[in-house]
């Protein structure tokens, strides 16, 4: 199935007046899958972003799927459970995330190692395995700690699996536009008109959904005071820094630790040529700051450098930052709440909080409440599924034909990883995927997108 520029050319010639059972604005992790459930359901579903589907918090995360440890120990047992099955399904089903084992170090800020032992084998039995953890010595893996516990947990790519569950909508019925703005909303009784706006044209159109959904991650309150005049109490907004390093020793396992700066739980996760570390946790009144400052940059190198005790700096190819919506009080980031929260306004829903691991069961519960506001029976057992699979051969023609890659950066960074995979981010592939790109639009190429 062609999910295309041109796919998106089609949708947005046939757009103005249309009407929409469901208009979710924001096409991350949790949009895409409120989208997809309710497109199998049969309903009438568009699907916008700004910017490319996953281009927020969705593709700038730890790339994790996971229980959370850090959760359990804060006794958060029943999050941690659903988080568990949850993984536990996507290893199962989606060709994209994959399981990797995860040492977890042992010195004097860490959990004592009888604490870490009676974890993991709770971690393991809410994950449904009655294995026992694995203690090693590693007196030499990890000079300077007291020994590890080896036990399993799941990566991805994260903007990846915001892409495949995007197309599962589309096969479902949706229509789906990256690129497209929400500039205005207007109450019409039963329903609310959407003036939407083309990044690239600057063309406008109006759109009526009888319910909307807002699933735009940090920018949660931009969108709801358009609709309400008013922000949403409670909502906390967290920035997550990473940094990207060689893989210089060739790194297997990934490592989880507790920095000895403050006790934060820190990961260092090998991807191929290149390690992630992070990550930070820290108030931010922006909703979205790619900025890293040196205060950031200087925690995590010194909390991995004590395992990392080879890096310079000169091993730091690249950096990234995830802003990361909260609800809850309090003035720790690390103790508000993960779990995710809906608020209705009217005809505007709006879910904040939703973690990549558990992005089903939040969809499932989210399109219950629609399922209740426009009075259908919404089925959400087993769903949202993911339908789409890349098909053997080039991945940069999948993107521009099939994963509606409209840029050189869409592919780079959110169709085939380079840019947080690779030691050069991708930009050796510049030149290709432009060429690529204008191939394969022709004539269309000078539209305005590159």
């Amino acid at each position: 199935m062609e999910f295309s520029y041109f796919t998106r050319k089609h949708n947005l010639h046939d757009l103005n007046g249309k009407e929409f059972d469901a208009i979710v604005v924001g096409g991350g992790i949790a949009g895409a899958g409120i989208a997809s459930i309710l497109s199998s359901n049969h309903l009438n579903v568009l699907l916008i972003d700004k910017g490319d589907f996953g281009s927020g918090t969705s593709s700038n995360s730890s790339k994790l799927i996971h229980g959370g440890l850090r959760y359990l120990g804060q006794g958060h047992v029943i999050l941690t459970r659903e988080l568990l099955r949850e993984r536990n399904y996507l290893v199962r089903n989606v060709d994209i995330v994959k399981r990797m084992n995860f040492d977890i170090l042992i010195d004097d800020v860490s959990w004592s190692r009888y604490t870490i032992f009676f974890g993991l084998f709770l971690y393991n039995l809410l994950g449904g395995s009655l294995k026992f953890p694995k203690f090693s010595a590693g007196k030499y893996e990890y000079e300077g700690f007291n020994g590890y516990f080896t036990y399993m947990d799941a990566v991805t790519d994260d903007a990846l699996l915001v892409i495949y569950n995007v197309i599962s909508a589309v096969m479902n019925g949706a229509t789906a536009l990256n690129y497209v703005s929400a500039e205005e909303f207007l109450d019409k009784g039963e329903g609310v008109e959407v003036i939407l706006k083309d990044v690239f044209t600057g063309s406008s159109y109006s759109v009526r959904g009888r319910i909307v959904i807002n699933a735009t991650g940090s920018w949660i309150n931009e969108i709801y005071e358009k609709y309400t005049g008013k922000r949403i109490e409670g909502l906390k907004l967290s920035r997550g820094v990473h940094l990207i390093l060689r893989n210089m020793k060739n790194i297997e396992n990934a490592i989880a630790f507790k920095s000895h700066i403050d006790g934060r739980q820190m990961f260092i996760i090998p991807r191929g040529e290149v390690l992630i570390a992070g990550t930070t946790d820290d108030f931010t009144d922006k909703p979205w700051d790619d900025h890293v400052d040196e205060r950031e940059r200087e925690y995590i190198f010194s909390s991995i450098s004590r395992i990392l005790r080879d890096a310079s700096w000169d091993d730091v190819v690249g950096e990234y930052v995830g802003v990361r919506p909260l609800y809850g009080s309090g003035s720790d980031p690390g103790r508000v709440t993960r779990d995710f929260h809906v608020d209705i306004k009217d005809r505007m829903v709006s879910v904040m909080g939703v973690k990549i691991t558990n992005y089903r069961n939040a969809s499932r519960k989210v399109s219950n409440k629609i399922g209740k506001l426009l009075g259908k029976k919404v089925i959400v057992s087993g769903l949202p599924v993911v339908l789409y699979r890349r098909a053997p051969g080039d991945p940069i023609d999948a993107a521009i034909r099939n994963e509606c890659a409209l840029t050189v950066e869409d592919v780079i960074k959110r169709r085939i990883g380079a840019y947080y995979f690779t030691l050069d981010r991708g930009k050796s592939l510049e030149d290709v995927v432009r060429k690529r790109i204008s191939e394969f639009l022709g004539s269309d190429s000078t539209s305005g997108q590159g």
